[in-house]
């Protein structure tokens, strides 16, 4: 959906910093597992690092709105929220409240200091994902 092919190549590689720190997460986490190394990381910890992730998933997706919006596919302000309203009746967005209840809950991230639990984070960024791949704009 992103004519650009010079954006295009970035946000594809934005996105895989995503999914990549997303899974180094997820295997440094299960390396230090108490059964195996015998030193744990705390629950807070774990989900603190996911929630890195999320900020990082919807950084990208407001990157493809802004895209799309300076392309012409639609028209908006700056502010993600708007960009996804507005982008509400042009894209085909598989999922939109959920991407939307995920950019509230990454504003309680970003804005005001609260850590989701990990199973939030990872059904946001999957959400996200479908977004993308529903656009062209990554292959699953």
């Amino acid at each position: 959906m992103i004519r650009d092919a010079t954006a295009l190549g970035e946000v594809r590689a934005e996105w895989q910093y995503v999914t990549g720190a997303r899974d180094l997460i997820a295997r440094n986490l299960a390396a230090a597992h108490p059964g195996i190394s015998g030193m744990g990381q705390s629950h807070e910890f774990r989900n603190l690092s996911y929630n890195l992730c999320l900020l990082f998933a919807y950084s990208v997706l407001e990157r493809v709105l802004r895209e799309l919006r300076d392309e012409g596919i639609f028209s908006s302000s700056k502010e993600l929220g708007a960009l996804m309203a507005n982008s509400k009746t042009v894209l085909p967005w598989q999922d939109y409240s959920k991407a939307d209840e995920g950019r509230e809950r990454r504003n309680d991230v970003a804005h005001r200091r609260h850590i989701l639990e990990r199973a939030d984070c990872w059904k946001y960024i999957d959400a996200i994902e479908d977004e993308l791949v529903a656009w062209g704009v990554v292959a699953r």
